[in-house]
């Protein structure tokens, strides 16, 4: 029996679903085989090759869904994400909006619109957008996570921990809900909670560098320097590009007298992340605890002529070394 277009779309669906995105992409392109102009087949096609990181494949699906159902809601907003990803942010930007004009009733569209504005620091229009798709998709634990994110952006933090117990209570076992709530606690320095929810985050997801970061942070509140050491250690093993666990644990083992494994530390982040003032005062603080007296006072006269925080403590540092 011959498939169908939508025997083929069904088909692709189904092994979407089950993870299997080669047999997804296999089958909407055997859709496109039997009709190029399936509008359907190429936003399919164009989101799975998007989930595979096959940025050009995607666009040039997504467009060709566009160009054949203009009005399409999911064409504008999986064409928006690829462009963001791209760093073509506001061409991506505005077909994400233009996805929730073609379909108000969309909660995808306004959830990804929530989620990029929030990115973009538009917190109150992530706001607005997360409780829309929440006025959709009510029972939808991710939506309330991400409206408490967009509070939580905004420092109101009662009312961001009210969205997350909210997320929980629909599905306990939404790590990032966990994750969240521990963080927005720690914000708030409620170490407890926030290390007991940190905890259940990374039961349910341990590859969360994020959760494990302020699990750290959590520990040193705590008093716990060494635990928030090797936490600290385990996302630098994990994720040798996380430059800012780097320097977190370059920071500690300054604390304890440690400048040569806070000099390697420093020395392996990378070049882009090298000329922030933070980075660049503990790396003055390595040099002098290594005896680089000379160098450390160059670092800290440069830092001193900035507005920062960090220009101030290099101040007061340089006139205790008169």
């Amino acid at each position: 029996m011959t498939n169908t277009v939508n025997d083929l779309l069904q088909q692709g669906l189904q092994a979407h679903s089950q993870g299997d995105l080669d047999g997804a992409a296999s089958a909407y392109q055997a859709a496109l085989d039997l009709n190029p102009d399936s509008a359907s087949a190429h936003n399919n096609l164009g989101f799975v090759l998007s989930q595979q990181q096959q940025w050009q494949g995607a666009l040039i699906h997504l467009r060709s869904a566009i160009a054949l159902n203009p009005h399409s809601s999911m064409s504008h907003c999986n064409l928006g994400q690829v462009l963001i990803a791209l760093d073509q942010v506001e061409e991506g930007l505005g077909h994400i909006e233009q996805a929730v004009a073609e379909d108000p009733q969309n909660p995808i569209a306004w959830d990804t619109l929530a989620r990029f504005k929030v990115l973009l620091g538009d917190f109150q229009t992530g706001e607005y957008a997360a409780q829309r798709a929440i006025s959709l998709q009510p029972e939808s634990s991710p939506l309330h996570v991400r409206l408490g994110i967009a509070q939580a952006a905004q420092k109101r933090y009662n009312e961001a921990m009210n969205c997350y117990r909210h997320a929980l209570q629909l599905d306990n076992q939404n790590a990032e809900a966990w994750a969240q709530y521990g963080i927005t606690c720690f914000l708030n320095n409620n170490f407890g909670d926030a290390r007991q929810a940190l905890h259940n985050a990374l039961h349910l997801n341990p590859t969360d560098a994020n959760a494990l970061r302020h699990l750290a942070l959590t520990e040193l509140g705590l008093g716990n320097r060494q635990q928030a050491m090797n936490y600290l250690q385990q996302i630098v093993e994990q994720i040798p590009q996380d430059d800012e666990s780097k320097v977190e644990l370059a920071v500690l083992h300054l604390s304890q007298g440690e400048p040569e494994q806070a000099q390697s530390l420093l020395d392996s982040v990378a070049p882009q992340h090298q000329d922030n003032n933070r980075y660049r005062f503990y790396l003055a603080l390595t040099k002098q605890q290594s005896g680089a007296v000379e160098e450390s006072q160059t670092l800290l006269n440069a830092l001193s002529k900035n507005q920062d925080d960090y220009a101030h403590k290099a101040q007061q540092i340089l006139q205790k070394m008169h």
